[in-house]
């Protein structure tokens, strides 16, 4: 599947993969990117999970626990980075992708990181689209609104 990300995620991304003390934890994420990239919508489990609380079709890909993909990740930090598909639609043709909107720490705040950071990702996900006419928003109902 194709993975594109938000550029304040790539910014986010950038900033990890920076962090000296933190070089194992952006191996783990970009093992989870691969996954998505690899699996797509038959990744689930462990490495992702749907977001109950939104209106789009919104995961989030897991750094912690340990997996198949991050055998390590016992302890923090407990990242999460939340994602959703958007499609574009050609003549017959429908193409979709996931887009990478937000990476975040939720080792201090646990589920309560999960509300704001959701809120945020939706807005991500729509500026995305408008940078890329075109492309929609892939609803929980399974289609673009």
């Amino acid at each position: 599947m194709e993975v594109r990300q938000h550029p304040l995620f790539n910014a986010w991304l950038k900033e990890l993969a920076g962090a000296d003390q933190l070089q194992d934890v952006f191996g783990e994420v970009m093992a989870l990117i691969s996954a998505l990239e690899n699996h797509g919508r038959d990744l689930e489990g462990d490495e992702s999970h749907p977001v109950t609380s939104t209106q789009y079709d919104l995961h989030a890909l897991r750094r912690n626990p340990p997996t198949e993909t991050t055998p390590y990740a016992a302890g923090p930090p407990v990242l999460r980075l939340l994602y959703g598909y958007v499609r574009h639609h050609t003549g017959h043709e429908i193409h979709e992708i996931a887009v990478l909107a937000i990476g975040g720490d939720k080792t201090r705040l646990g589920n309560d990181w999960y509300p704001a950071n959701i809120t945020q990702a939706e807005v991500r996900i729509d500026q995305w689209c408008q940078q890329h006419p075109g492309y929609k928003p892939v609803h929980k109902s399974g289609g673009p609104k």
